[in-house]
């Protein structure tokens, strides 16, 4: 069974707001040099102004535990502040947190609505919502649209779409028979994109290409 991975803090700063995308910037600097202290510093100045990225980065750290002890309860409610705003990310994360059962009772019916209203501006939400229609998560079992929606989120730049694609063909539906060739085909296209799991899975089924070898 596939699983569900938070979004990362560094890609958060997509959407930031012309008001604050120089000290967001900043704080996703420091973020990066590991100083988590003075990045949460910098996301509260900019959260208590109702600032949704902030929001959500906040609840990203408390998620993850970088440079503080994981807070589900913590991550939960910053996460919600900015959900409340539609900021696409938090309504991801948290659609992860009913599929998982996180802090939160799980319910997957609430995590493929927020799935949905996140896909439509966000690459891992339409991935997320891909498995949801993939295993019959909170909707109806739709192998085809799965498959669309995993293609799109490669497209997007969440490369994992394309590996999930691949496994769907490797593995095959009635409404998507098994072919190994295509599976390999986007397994290669997950691979150029630096996915090491694609890699792993190309030389499990022998067909690695010499120029994806490390």
């Amino acid at each position: 069974m596939k699983r569900f991975a938070p979004t990362f803090l560094l890609c958060a700063f997509l959407g930031a707001g012309v008001a604050h995308a120089a000290d967001y910037k900043n704080a996703l600097l420091l973020v990066r040099a590991s100083k988590y202290s003075e990045a949460l510093s910098e996301f509260k100045v900019l959260a208590a102004e109702g600032h949704a990225p902030s929001q959500f980065s906040i609840g990203l750290i408390y998620h993850l535990g970088r440079g503080v002890k994981a807070d589900p309860e913590s991550a939960y409610m910053w996460y919600k502040k900015a959900a409340v705003k539609e900021y696409p990310p938090a309504m991801n994360n948290i659609g992860m947190m009913y599929l998982n059962g996180e802090y939160v009772t799980s319910n997957h019916n609430v995590a493929f609505k927020l799935f949905l209203k996140a896909s439509l501006n966000h690459a891992q939400a339409k991935d997320n919502l891909a498995q949801c229609y993939e295993f019959g998560w909170g909707t109806e079992r739709n192998i085809v649209k799965a498959a669309e929606l995993y293609e799109k989120a490669g497209d997007e730049g969440y490369i994992l779409g394309w590996f999930h694609l691949a496994q769907m063909y490797e593995v095959g539906y009635d409404e998507l028979p098994k072919d190994i060739d295509k599976a390999v085909e986007w397994y290669i296209k997950a691979a150029e994109g630096d996915l090491g799991q694609a890699r792993t899975k190309l030389a499990e089924l022998g067909r690695l290409p010499p120029e994806l070898a490390q």
